[in-house]
């Protein structure tokens, strides 16, 4: 370790300060890139996608390692050419490495659940450090935590090596979570926020997968007896990450950054790239230009912008940053008790309860998966067209009659040893799947990047990843442990926490689809909690601050051929 710590301190270092001296340089460049509108939107949600590759599979991969021997009890080859017997010694000390039984739940939740801890410190610090000096640099920053974080735990020997290599990945996953949904989202025009970031979420879940099938192979090599199994998996999730650190350095920096921060011409030729082939004069170009330049100066109105300010809500004034910050939060949390992170985590051994043995419980979390990976797709054309809080509601219900017949099937196929029952159980892991992946799994990452004001945008996406980090982590932290001790009836408490999702998101969360960044402002200035109150009160505000709503409603476009209907939106509020 000592030996570890010279070497960055006397080589990575200075490397990585030039590498961000050379940022300012290379970012001068992206401007000139041969990309214009729609062809730079699939180029922003590639790279963007690069990233949440990384979130997911960092995610997905412990369900793999959890379950390999030489993680459980490092098994270390004795003569393996001749005799292939093992000598055992302890690494993680979680259970039984050689019949692959965990007699150590908590710790073995522990391993899991510390990532979310370094996801939490890194999405407040990557949210602060975005607003200071952009959403691109923030970006590359983060990716050197996941890189050297990676590695560490590729290497580790012990269980508390682990821990910290853990917390090291989590602070990098934590820093890009935060930050890439923010950037995507302040490049891309309103009406394609929720598109862009749906695709983002079906990376997500090939990052997921990928991870699940990779491991997958590995488990047939040396009967599985062998710490490449997981060690590699470990280090496959660098690729992406170097690769985004690459991109990023040629990619446009967020306009709405630049615009807030002083550097007005260069947002607005990037607007002109996304919106007009680069005419800067366009009318949709001056219109959203001068939209961004009225939210800057009325959120200038209300300079409370510490973390402080927005989790107390303290002279934040009609801004109501608070009750934003709840909203962002707790979404997330929501969305881990649903039972996706008991799914994504410990699949196997939901298949396992089931009735299933462990290869075919393997096999059917990697087909899961891709199942999950297609329903995204889902979301890219419903998130916009139907809103956020008719997905989350009609999710929520599919979700929690999923959990409620798996908990049921399982209990009773398990009671009589019936395999058609347990195989009928296990389906419904495949529904509930299916139903996540095309609601819930996408509307938490795209709402906070829309309901925080332009100065804070990044510091209150930060808050959806804390609320994250804290939704897996306690749900990571306390799954080995329901299973030990309630079985089957684990999945009654997901079922009814989706019955509580429903009510809280029809009575607290306003609509932001189709919405502009800056019309959020005036949804949010209500003084009341409730959604049917803050609405009307929005409507009333529309007619007081026009400036802030005078662009192309995008959303209300309509094609018949070559013929574009556009409605604006200053038609619609007279209507």
């Amino acid at each position: 370790v000592i030996e570890l710590g010279n070497i960055l301190r006397l080589f990575i270092t200075p490397i990585f300060l030039s590498f961000l001296i050379q940022i300012t340089t290379l970012r001068k460049q992206a401007l000139k890139m041969p990309l214009y509108g729609q062809n730079m939107v699939y180029a922003i949600s590639l790279v963007a996608g690069l990233g949440i590759v990384f979130e997911g599979y960092d995610q997905g991969v412990m369900s793999g390692v959890n379950i390999s021997p030489s993680y459980i009890v490092n098994l270390v080859p004795f003569q393996y050419l001749r005799t292939q017997t093992y000598n055992a010694e302890d690494l993680m000390k979680i259970g039984d490495g050689a019949t692959g039984v965990i007699t150590k739940p908590s710790k073995q939740g522990g391993l899991v659940a510390i990532y979310y801890l370094g996801t939490l410190l890194g999405a407040l610090m990557g949210g602060w450090i975005s607003d200071k000096i952009g959403r691109n640099k923030t970006i590359i920053f983060a990716s050197f935590w996941g890189l050297f974080g990676s590695s560490m735990q590729v290497a580790a020997q012990n269980a508390n090596w682990m821990l910290c290599a853990r917390i090291l990945a989590g602070i990098g996953t934590g820093g890009i979570s935060a930050v890439i949904p923010v950037w995507s989202s302040e490049l891309v025009a309103h009406d394609n926020r929720g598109a862009v970031i749906a695709f983002e979420m079906v990376v997500n879940y090939a990052g997921i997968s990928s991870a699940y099938w990779l491991e997958y192979v590995l488990a047939f090599m040396n009967g599985g007896h062998t710490s490449f199994r997981w060690r590699f998996p470990l280090g496959f999730q660098m690729i992406p990450l170097i690769v985004l650190m690459i991109l990023m350095l040629y990619m446009p920096e967020s306009p709405r950054f630049d615009i807030g921060n002083g550097k007005r011409e260069r947002g607005r030729k990037t607007l002109a790239i996304l919106r007009a082939r680069g005419d800067i004069n366009h009318p949709d170009v001056v219109a959203e230009y001068e939209e961004i330049i009225a939210a800057v100066e009325l959120e200038a109105e209300f300079p409370a912008r510490t973390f402080f300010h927005m989790v107390t809500g303290y002279k934040s004034g009609e801004l109501h940053l608070g009750r934003r910050t709840f909203l962002a939060t707790w979404l997330q949390i929501m969305q881990a008790w649903t039972g996706v992170t008991t799914v994504v985590v410990y699949a196997p051994t939901l298949f396992k309860i089931a009735g299933f043995g462990e290869h075919k419980a393997n096999l059917l979390t990697g087909c899961c998966n891709l199942v999950a990976m297609v329903s995204c797709v889902l979301a890219i054309f419903t998130i916009d067209r139907f809103g956020r809080r008719k997905v989350l509601m009609v999710g929520g219900v599919g979700q929690s009659l999923a959990m409620f017949l798996l908990g049921a099937l399982s209990k009773v196929g398990a009671d009589h040893n019936s395999a058609s029952i347990g195989a009928a159980a296990g389906s419904f892991v495949f529904v509930y799947n299916f139903v996540f992946a095309s609601t819930w799994l996408s509307v938490p990452w795209v709402y906070p990047t829309e309901i925080f004001p332009l100065a804070i945008r990044a510091k209150g996406n930060a808050f959806g990843i804390v609320g994250w980090s804290i939704g897996c982590g306690s749900v990571s932290l306390a799954a080995p442990n329901m299973f030990q001790s309630l079985g089957p009836s684990t999945f009654y408490i997901h079922a009814v926490f989706n019955l509580f999702a429903i009510l809280i998101v029809y009575c607290f969360y306003p609509e932001t689809s189709c919405r502009t960044l800056e019309e959020i402002d005036l949804l949010f200035a209500s003084n009341t909690l409730w959604v049917w109150d803050t609405e009307r009160r929005f409507q009333e505000l529309k007619l007081e601050h026009a400036d802030l709503v005078h662009g192309i409603d995008h959303g209300k476009i309509e094609r018949d051929g070559a013929i574009e209907v556009v409605e604006d939106v200053g038609k619609e509020n007279k209507a």
